[in-house]
């Protein structure tokens, strides 16, 4: 099991991973960093496990995951910045493994909009981000975050769009090695949006995003349109192109995007 000791061992971040809840089984790790006073979880606060029972994902998705494989933890995070950045954490933790990935695997892990890391343009990384006010009137935000690492089987439903990180390197990843670099790639992102304009964050995105220019289909409720993706505003929404030529703005939270 990854636990305190092994992820502060080697940490390099000022705050991210110094508290860290570790367990075997959860039901999920987001649920149980919510219900976490916030005397109890500071920011930077790690929960992680080794199997969730009850994992989600955004939409209302179940995530299933073997247990011992992969990295599933959630960070709490009690942002200094406005809902105009807090909207973007999810750039930023798309960023932050992509670039872990690449740092220790030589792979390249490229961003799918709003928060998905795809390798090959299969997923292997996927988030929920949540809020809570807590115990007190400071938001707190929990940045959940299920990665496939070192997973080698999926359900005939799913191997054709998703994969880890071994299958694609060909070798097994050390998940504590590869945690840290995630935390330390998250807290230098989470500076970079507190410290400075929100383009600059989602600049580096965009060099990282593989969707733009292309024929995308939108998933909408309970029905789909083609369009293309044209680019990504500073709330984080997608600006896209219909076919009739006509633009508009997608949101995250009611859209999903599959590649045609």
């Amino acid at each position: 099991m990854i636990d305190k000791i092994q992820i502060s061992n080697h940490l390099n971040t000022k705050i991210f991973g110094h508290t860290v809840y570790s367990f075997e089984s959860i039901d999920s790790t987001n649920s149980f960093a919510k219900q976490l006073k916030n005397d109890e979880a500071p920011h930077g606060t790690v929960v992680i496990s080794e199997e969730q029972t009850s994992g989600r994902g955004r939409l209302q998705r179940n995530w299933i995951s073997p247990a011992g494989e992969n990295l599933l933890f959630t960070i709490i995070l009690y942002p200094d910045f406005g809902l105009e950045k807090i909207s973007l954490l999810p750039f930023a933790g798309s960023l932050a493994i992509a670039d872990a990935i690449d740092a220790i695997t030589g792979l390249s892990a490229t961003c799918k909009w709003p928060n998905d890391v795809l390798i090959n343009g299969k997923k292997v990384c996927g988030m929920l981000l949540e809020s809570s006010l807590g115990n007190s009137i400071q938001e707190k935000i929990i940045l959940g975050i299920g990665l496939n690492v070192n997973q080698t089987e999926f359900s005939d439903e799913l191997k054709f769009k998703a994969s880890s990180l071994q299958i694609e390197s060909g070798t097994i990843v050390n998940r504590v090695q590869l945690l840290q670099r995630i935390l330390e790639e998250l807290e230098n992102r989470y500076e970079q949006l507190s410290h400075f304009p929100q383009q600059r964050l989602l600049n580096d995105w965009r060099m990282k995003a593989l969707l733009f220019g292309k024929k995308i289909t939108v998933l909408e409720s309970e029905f789909s349109f083609s369009a293309t993706a044209i680019d990504v505003n500073e709330d984080g929404s997608l600006l896209i192109e219909t076919e009739d030529g006509n633009k508009r703005n997608i949101f995250a939270g009611d859209v999903s995007l599959a590649y045609n």
